[in-house]
């Protein structure tokens, strides 16, 4: 028998500049985190964790259902990320994130808890229009939310995610 080392669950491999691959922990609705390197998802932007969110009136906590529904996709196996655009100014990288062949950033947007962040990219704006036509997460019949990014101008010094 040849002998062998297993890596811990969190080991992650990273390609020079390019990207980053590993398990991912899901720190905020449009975050992973894999170690110590943090990669915003790119061109996508998903309610902040003190936006608020109604459904005919009644609070609903999108940032939460947001944040739940990128642990599942993210939860399934390693997660992939494609570096995009420049680091922001706390050395955090922008990507595309992929696991199971299934692009993380479209399908946050596809299934309405992010929006397309047309700022970086108008990549996954056919995303948004499905969403929007099918009505479903924060383009739920009777849902009132803010622009994440409009939230975050008003409330975050610096804008930062």
């Amino acid at each position: 028998m040849g002998a062998w080392t297993a890596l811990p669950p969190t080991a992650r491999a990273q390609t020079a500049d390019t990207g980053i691959s590993g398990l991912a922990d899901v720190i905020d609705a449009d975050v992973l985190r894999f170690g110590q390197q943090r990669v915003i998802l790119w061109a996508i932007d998903a309610p902040e964790r003190p936006q608020r969110c109604y459904i005919n009136g009644t609070f609903w906590g999108c940032h939460e259902a947001a944040k739940r529904h990128l642990q599942v996709l993210a939860g399934r196996g390693e997660v992939s990320c494609t570096y995009r655009g420049e680091p922001d100014r706390l050395g955090r990288q922008y990507g595309v994130c992929t696991s199971g062949g299934q692009d993380l950033n479209e399908e946050m947007v596809k299934t309405g808890f992010a929006l397309a962040y047309e700022e970086q990219s108008d990549e996954y704006l056919p995303a948004m229009i499905d969403a929007i036509t099918a009505g479903v997460g924060l383009w739920q019949v009777g849902v009132e939310f803010e622009e994440p990014w409009e939230f975050r101008r008003r409330e975050t010094p610096g804008g930062l995610r």
